[in-house]
């Protein structure tokens, strides 16, 4: 791809004796490509754009403008939408009427445009992550639209190009987030694949032309997939309860990150909560879809709806509103910013909010919450269980408040620092029978109303 310094370069040359250098954007064949040739003329420089390609074995030179009257960007996006369809069509570009026959309503074909398209996907589909895939592909200083070749025609892209701009990330020390922006990639493709064959949605057809997926062909990295390990011990845990209860005034992520200890819920869906889907009487979280696709409810403990109480929600009744938009929840970067600060701080052990959802499953289990409990207040129990994807639909409601209201007294210990770390802490038996279960009782009170009921269904 033809670039600024590239063609200062060339310029310089130019200026040192050398006759005629040509600069070309990269092209497959019978697409053409854009040409910059400098060369020297009489007394004078002449640095021109061309429209390069071939007809009948022969090549052939459209002039588009003079560089730098017309710079580098705006030639790409000339050659693009006036020269390029007509020379794809088989058409010689000279002539400017034709050139605007075949750009009348020709789509936009480019890798920006691909992203853009998937980008707008995720977001119609309620994808809470799709602005984070528009800032990787789209809007980053280092984006990966511009190192691909933003305008060009995505169908072009090469393996080999999507390699070079994921090693240079890998150099930096940055594996995760090479593993991250291949998975964009490779999905973008996969989108841009479908949309132009998805019969179902003719409406959002796409016309990229894309034949193989170029991401597809690049093996992931398994280092970027070791399974995590790290938890907070319960001493870190509660030495970092306590610093957020300090910091709270400091950043609103403070609270959320503490919903996240609390609940064991992930980070995407702490901050997404809002007005809406709270019930303050019921006790209930909700939200209509989640990562995973499906809905999820939540029922809250007592500490996480005092720490919601204490929240002020904004015009758009989020709890934890994005910084410049409040139309929109926060980002998700914003807790990690958060434990980053307190790491530095304390000088502890690296941790992320998922390390912290992590260390909800392991406490959650010494409270004694069975892995069924925790699986499905986690909302993993669908995703991996086919009986319950396709058949189970009772809720649970009530056996996973038993499980919070069996969570909420460990988690109250181990704050105090009454859980010993070298032992489960496991509540007694009748601990547990009285705080989760009706009593005899009430077990009792029940039967005899039931059988007041008459044989017709009534009460008698």
């Amino acid at each position: 791809m033809i670039t600024d310094s590239q063609i200062k370069s060339a310029l310089k040359a130019i200026g040192e004796g050398r006759r005629r250098v040509e600069l070309r954007d990269e092209g497959s064949r019978g697409e053409g490509r854009l040409a910059l040739i400098v060369r020297h003329i009489g007394k004078r420089t002449a640095c021109e754009w061309y429209a390069l390609y071939y007809r009948d074995r022969k090549r052939r030179l459209t002039k588009l403008g003079v560089y730098p009257t017309l710079s580098l960007s705006e030639a790409r996006r000339r050659y693009r939408e006036e020269y390029a369809p007509s020379i794809m069509a088989g058409i010689p570009p000279q002539n400017r009427f034709v050139r605007a026959q075949h750009q009348r309503g020709s789509p936009d074909v480019s890798v920006s445009a691909l992203f853009a398209a998937y980008v707008k996907h995720l977001k119609a589909s309620g994808k809470g992550t799709w602005y984070q895939v528009e800032r990787i592909l789209l809007k980053r200083k280092d984006n990966s639209a511009e190192a691909l070749g933003a305008d060009r025609p995505a169908k072009f892209v090469e393996p080999q190009t999507i390699v070079s701009h994921l090693a240079a990330i890998h150099a930096r020390g940055r594996i995760g987030m090479a593993h991250t922006v291949r998975a964009y990639i490779r999905a973008a493709y996969s989108f841009g694949m479908r949309s132009e064959h998805n019969y179902t949605r003719q409406d959002v057809r796409g016309h990229w032309g894309i034949q193989i997926n170029p991401a597809a062909a690049i093996p992931t990295d398994t280092e970027a997939l070791r399974v995590g390990e790290r938890f907070l011990e319960l001493s870190e845990f509660r030495q970092f309860w306590e610093w957020l209860s300090r910091n709270r005034q400091r950043s609103g992520m403070a609270s959320a990150l503490q919903l996240m200890m609390t609940t064991g819920q992930r980070v995407q869906e702490i901050l997404r909560i809002n007005k809406t889907n709270y019930d303050r009487a019921e006790r209930l979280v909700w939200w209509d879809t989640t990562k995973n696709g499906l809905p999820h409810s939540l029922p809250l403990p007592n500490v996480a709806i005092g720490i919601l109480d204490d929240l002020v929600t904004n015009s758009a009744n989020f709890f934890f509103p994005h910084r410049l938009d409040p139309s929109r929840h926060a980002l998700y970067t914003a807790p990690n910013k958060l434990c980053a600060l307190y790491i530095e701080e304390v000088g502890c052990d690296p941790f992320t909010p998922r390390d912290l959802r992590r260390t909800w499953k392991t406490l959650a289990g010494r409270a004694g919450v069975s892995k069924e409990m925790r699986d499905r207040l986690q909302n993993h129990v669908r995703a991996s269980d086919v009986s319950a994807r396709h058949y189970d639909r009772y809720d649970y409601l009530a056996e996973r408040r038993t499980a919070m209201d069996k969570w909420e007294p460990f988690f109250n210990r181990v704050l105090s620092g009454a859980v010993d770390s070298t032992k489960a802490d496991v509540p007694s038996r009748g601990e547990v029978d009285d705080r989760c279960y009706p009593s005899a009782g009430a077990f009792q009170g029940a039967s005899n109303q039931v059988s007041t009921f008459d044989a017709s269904g009534g009460l008698s």
